[in-house]
């Protein structure tokens, strides 16, 4: 069957046009609900696959007609390999997460530490989103949370710990793999560094030996679980290649992934369009150098850094025809062209069972995937600060405080169909879980906080005062995560030690509050997290 396909793929591409043959090493996104274009970039740029969101597909239905189309429309190509129909649904991330089950995403496993739960959650990731037509989820993230100050990693990872990283990727891997095509990302590592890659091009300072007994490890453990593809990151390792960052490098991509790991499957870069390449190379010459570096897939995804400019669609264009006019010139050997095509296409066909559509009666949010999810958001809390024994409240009566100003959480709504797109804020979850319980409790709006403290009203009423923050990774945005741990500050110089938090995100805040009696984590901003974590806090 081996031989058949190579023999099938070798064929294709000696009658394939030069734009054919480039046009399939490209990953695209669009705008909008603009099926049209979307139709038009399979027909005429001859596109491999295509990075979709929450923008293209607002619900469920419009998401599988979408994904139809597509399909039909490469199936009418000379070229009928599948289309890559790739979401970032990692569990922080992810599409269509009012009708879908997240789970309380990567850390939240990391931290229950239950490798059999991390493979089922990842396993029930794959299959709704194969319910809707998709057949690439663009994880797991292999990432070390090595630097607390991450901007944009956190919760898409599985922890700190090497080792706990490295075992949780690999069961991602197998579950994801049930269904869909996985990625793990972003290599060789985005966990070390205090800046979003989304905004600007971070630089790590790190030996080849450090990385290798730390950041590569997770990656090494998705290549033995099998990953069929490994997604680049836009960061620099001058130790390692002073002049390139990991998608354009030569040493990264050639010599250590694939010579020194063992990879032999797809490189697929991250988007080209964050302002990591855009502020430092042109679109065109970007891809070349992407493409010369050993990456097989280019992805221009996330269009509103595109849209903010204007003219995307010429963007699109542009980058297309600059990897053709730079092999015309003999700037790129037609050669390497040939080589990743002759990877992606033989792949595709070699598994045609993850990209055939979808049959059968599966359902999303299906009750056997919320008690998956369920179980897991609540193996993850954990009391990590009880010095005078006030967790859990049970029927103590207490004030109620969310740490995060809530107009914020609209970012996490709009942005851009990709990020938590969390169609409620966890407090606003962790309270109504509460208020429907029937215990005794007393809010304090965001507005009303500060003059309850100024007030010593609190003071009289002698009753712990819980405060809840949250944390969301939002690409080349920041939340609120500065003035919640001021306002938690605040409210400990009036409530001491009868100050509780609970923390709807990571741990990582805890090191600036050094004085706080009482904390409780979730290790997610996720609702299952923040309805597990209300339970807790009542003795449930």
């Amino acid at each position: 069957m081996i031989q058949d396909i190579s023999q099938r793929v070798s064929a294709l591409i000696e009658h394939m046009s030069l734009a054919e043959k480039v046009g399939q090493l490209f990953v695209l996104g669009f705008a909008g609900e603009d099926v049209d274009y979307a139709r038009s970039l399979v027909r005429d740029c001859h596109v491999g696959g295509f990075y979709l969101t929450q923008d293209n597909s607002p619900t469920p239905e419009k998401a599988k007609a979408l994904n139809d189309v597509l399909s039909y429309e490469s199936q009418l190509r000379a070229c009928d390999a599948p289309l890559l129909l790739a979401v970032d649904q990692e569990g922080a991330w992810g599409v269509l997460v009012e009708y879908t089950t997240t789970g309380p995403g990567n850390l939240a496993l990391g931290a229950a530490d239950d490798v059999e739960l991390t493979r089922q959650m990842h396993q029930v990731l794959a299959s709704e989103m194969r319910t809707l037509g998709y057949n690439t989820i663009l994880g797991p993230c292999a990432d070390i949370n090595a630097n607390p100050d991450n901007p944009i990693i956190g919760v898409r990872s599985f922890g700190s710990d090497t080792p706990v990283v490295c075992r949780h990727v690999q069961a991602a891997v197998k579950g994801l793999q049930t269904a869909v095509v996985s990625a793990a990302k972003h290599f060789p590592g985005h966990g070390d560094t205090g800046e979003d890659s989304h905004r600007l091009l971070p630089s790590v300072d790190k030996s080849l030996k450090s990385l290798t007994q730390t950041d590569l490890a997770p990656f090494q453990a998705a290549i033995d679980a099998g990953v069929p593809l490994i997604m680049t990151s836009h960061i620099l390792y001058p130790h390692i290649d002073p002049a390139n960052p990991a998608t354009l490098s030569k040493i990264l991509l050639r010599d250590i992934l694939r010579k020194e790991m063992g990879f032999q499957g797809l490189i697929i870069t991250d988007s080209m369009n964050m302002w990591a390449m855009r502020k430092n190379y042109g679109p065109a010459e970007a891809a070349v150098k992407a493409l010369a570096a050993g990456a097989d897939l280019i992805m221009l995804s996330e269009e509103h850094y595109e849209n903010n400019l204007g003219g995307y669609k010429d963007k699109q264009r542009e980058t297309i025809d600059g990897v053709i006019h730079a092999v015309r010139n003999r700037v790129l050997d037609e050669a390497i062209v040939d080589q990743a095509l002759a990877r992606v296409l033989s792949y595709k066909y070699a598994n045609d069972e993850l990209f055939a559509p979808p049959t059968g009666n599966r359902t999303l949010a299906a009750t056997a995937h919320r008690i998956v999810a369920d179980k897991a958001a609540k193996a993850a809390i954990k009391v990590i600060r009880n010095r005078h024994q006030l967790w859990p409240l049970a029927e103590r009566p207490f004030l109620l405080a969310g740490a995060s100003n809530p107009d914020l959480h609209q970012t996490v709504i709009d942005t851009r169909g990709i990020g938590p797109n969390e169609p409620h804020a966890a407090y606003q979850v962790f309270e109504q879980t509460l208020m429907s319980s029937g215990c005794e409790l007393t809010r304090v709006t965001y507005e009303q906080f500060d003059t309850l403290l100024a007030s010593h009203k609190a003071r009289a009423l002698e009753l712990p005062l819980v405060m809840v923050t949250e944390d969301y990774p939002l690409p080349g945005l920041d939340y609120d995560t500065q003035q919640q741990r001021e306002r938690i500050a605040k409210a400990w110089q009036v409530f001491g030690d009868q100050l509780v938090v609970v923390a709807l995100r990571s741990d990582y805040e805890l090191t600036h509050l050094p004085d706080l009696a009482t904390y409780i984590c979730a290790y997610s901003s996720r609702a299952c997290s923040a309805k597990a974590a209300a339970e807790r806090l009542l003795g449930l």
